[in-house]
């Protein structure tokens, strides 16, 4: 066992570790699991990523791949790495490669990466020949065409079930501020606060006030000495959030209650309810793309934004109305002390807090239902799928943990690792805080990053964390503190704020692979554990942190390349099936940074090369074809090693491959191949489209000589 690995599977970050960038014990594992499965050279190791971009990545990624395994080439491949929509297709391969679906083991059906026992098949239709589908490689596939909408499949499961889920975790976040808040400002009815507003105003103020002026005099006093002015600029600097804090919380009570007081005036009392909704109303309204010319003017994040405090304010505003009303309720308890209103209040306040805290968070969040669709989808009862009995639920997937999908010695499938992105947005590390995050690896040996350490897979979380849950966790693209590759809107920390304590995330909490930090992998992170500490106390969302939350993948890196090159990898083929209608090559470029400042690689790719892959039309309106679908290029590892090679396939619409079927769906869906990742709802034409044209572009590939394989 090496120097940095303890006895219970945890392995810390090596810093002397340069050519694994940190993670030798990792590699060197894996490499040994495949050298004796697999008989891989750790010198010529072969990788297939696949990006994220939800069900159109899964079906673009799955055209690909059939071609790889028509053409014998997909064998060859030591790893998959897949994220978000990529991970959909890679977990449902491995789920079927693993062959651990089977029932009593009354199935012979045995599915491989070779052309004759590719689960899906590697042709277009069902038929007797060896080179097509057989039948149960048709079932499978028609599995898969007739789910694409895997979100609403139907069976008692609609739109309206989908959207309850998400009103349910909007509730429980609405219902624990309200009664928090409201005894908030029941107490404060009771405060001498109402009658020394101008002292409050006047204190709140003053209190800015003075801490502004003694920054003056400190570096009056410390004029002479240099270092300590420094000190205590920097200790004036942190001080002063929570000072403005404390004088901005405190006007805006002081606004509530005089708002409120007005508004009784015009028997307004509903104004706080009427205000939440129009807050919430205009948090939607900006961003849908149909009504932003309405607002060309503001940018979508001031519009976001103003409607999250509009929603705030109101609910703050109807937290004090009720709190008045059960403070001068009168009709039927007119003659109750009015401290045993408070006292009721009270106990009503802690009961809902305290089942807040025995709710566990991941199984009441959107991430439950999310993932239970996939999982229903992508590692169905396979038996019932190919028998026709049962197309959804699969008890073995439902408790199918990380460690069981370890391959056994006889199989010679791909070895999968699944990428997730650990938030880091307060990491006391700077390349963390500055990205929001790491790279964290949901794996069958290890789970981990370079930010917590990696730990046996077995131990990681009690070995709780499923193979659909971590397809799930890669493809949590809505969550709070992270965006695609660290930006957008929801990285804001005020709309996080937002978003966290509504619940609004398809993200997953889990426990602290460290155990310097969370010594229990069976701790179970409840509702108000890391949701309120989310919330109030965001200098924990760090690698210290007991719980920590993993998001999308593509928060991080959406190519799935980042572990592959870190293995140096000599051959890396990456299906691209991002949103990028622009070619604007977000999720490359990203990837060539990160390789570069991390593991010191340079990926070689000028813009005239990128600029054979994009397609666009001429003035008359004609559809000018790309010049091909996928680059080659070099991977140029450090310390004078072998380069490697990147075959970059991209959705786009090249020559040779856009047949007539294709053609037609483009001419009726003017997006097409790069229609909108929100719409996760493909119907059968949608997802044969993306997957044709993945094949097409796969069997080009195949055609040409000048690559080495």
């Amino acid at each position: 066992m090496a120097d940095n690995t303890t006895t219970d599977g945890f392995i810390d970050y090596d810093k002397d570790d340069a050519k694994y960038a940190g993670a030798k014990v990792v590699v060197d594992a894996e490499l040994e699991h495949l050298r004796k499965r697999r008989d891989s050279d750790p010198e010529n190791l072969k990788g297939l990523a696949l990006s994220g971009g939800g069900i159109r990545a899964a079906s673009f990624s799955l055209g690909i791949i059939q071609a790889l395994a028509k053409n014998e080439k997909l064998e060859k491949f030591d790893y998959m790495s897949t994220v978000s929509g990529g991970g959909y297709i890679g977990g449902a391969l491995s789920w079927l490669w693993l062959d651990k679906w089977k029932k009593n083991n009354h199935s012979k059906r045995k599915f491989s990466t070779g052309k004759d026992d590719f689960p899906y098949g590697t042709g277009m239709r069902f038929s007797n020949k060896s080179e097509d589908m057989d039948r149960d490689q048709a079932s499978l596939m028609r599995h898969l065409r007739q789910n694409g909408k895997y979100l609403i499949p139907g069976n008692g499961i609609t739109l309206l079930s989908f959207v309850s889920v998400i009103f349910r975790s909007i509730a429980m976040g609405f219902i624990t501020l309200i009664v928090l808040a409201s005894l908030f400002f029941h107490l404060l009815h009771y405060t001498p606060i109402r009658t020394h507003e101008t002292l409050v105003i006047v204190f709140s103020i003053g209190l800015y006030g003075i801490s502004l002026l003694s920054y003056a005099i400190l570096s009056a006093v410390f004029k002479s000495n240099p270092e300590d002015a420094y000190q205590w600029r920097k200790r004036w600097e942190i001080l002063i959030n929570y000072i403005f804090m404390i004088s901005a919380v405190l006007l805006m009570i002081i606004f509530i209650l005089n708002l409120n007081s007005f508004l009784s005036k015009f028997s307004l009392e509903s104004v706080g309810g009427i205000s939440a909704l129009l807050g919430a109303l205009l948090t939607w309204f900006s961003k849908s793309s149909n009504n932003k010319n309405l607002f060309k003017m503001i940018p979508t994040s001031i519009l976001v934004k103003s409607g999250i405090i509009i929603t705030l304010i109101g609910m703050l505003v109807l937290s004090d109305q009720i709190a008045l009303g059960i403070k001068e309720t009168y009709y039927y308890f007119s003659d109750v002390n009015p401290m045993a209103k408070v006292i009721v209040h009270f106990s009503i306040a802690i009961l809902i807090l305290f089942l807040a805290y025995l709710v566990p968070i991941n199984k009441v969040s959107i991430h439950r239902y999310y993932r239970d669709r996939l999982m229903e989808v992508f590692t169905p009862d396979i038996d019932g799928v190919l028998t026709g009995t049962n197309t959804s639920v699969s008890e073995q997937a439902n408790h199918f943990s990380l460690d069981d999908s370890l391959p056994d010695e006889d199989n010679k499938m791909p070895y999968h690792i699944i990428n997730s992105n650990i938030i880091l947005v307060e990491s006391k590390i700077a390349k963390f805080r500055g990205r929001g995050g790491d790279n964290f690896i949901l794996s069958p040996l290890f789970s981990g990053s370079n930010a917590t350490g990696w730990i046996d897979s077995k131990a990681f979380a009690n070995n709780s964390v499923t193979l659909p849950t971590a397809i799930a966790i890669s493809g949590a693209a809505a969550n709070p503190d992270s965006g695609v590759a660290g930006q957008g809107l929801t990285i804001d920390p005020l709309i996080s704020v937002f978003m966290s304590i509504f619940n609004l995330r398809l993200g997953y909490w889990v426990v602290n692979p460290n155990p310097k930090y969370q010594p229990e992998q069976d701790a179970n992170p409840n509702y108000l554990i890391p949701g309120f500490r989310e919330t109030i106390h965001r200098k924990k969302l760090n690698e210290e942190a007991d719980f920590v939350q993993l998001s999308d993948g593509g928060h991080f890196e959406n190519l799935a390349m980042y572990e592959l090159i870190r293995r140096h990898c000599r051959l890396i083929v990456c299906s691209d099936a991002e949103q990028d209608k622009g070619f604007v090559f977000d999720g490359l470029l990203n990837i060539i940074e990160k390789a570069r400042i991390d593991f010191g690689v340079k990926i070689d790719i000028s813009e005239d090369y990128l600029n054979k892959l994009k397609y666009k039309k001429s003035e008359n309106g004609e559809l000018i074809l790309a010049d091909r679908g996928y680059i080659v290029a070099d991977i140029n590892y450090p310390n004078n090693e072998p380069p490697g090679k990147l075959i970059y396939i991209k959705t786009t619409l090249p020559k040779k491959c856009l047949s007539i079927d294709l053609q037609a769906y483009k001419n009726k869906h003017k997006d097409f191949p790069d229609e909108t990742t929100i719409d996760q709802f493909f119907d059968e034409k949608q997802l044969e489209a993306y997957r044709v044209l993945g094949m097409n572009i796969g069997e080009l590939l195949m055609a040409d000589a000048s690559i080495s394989w």
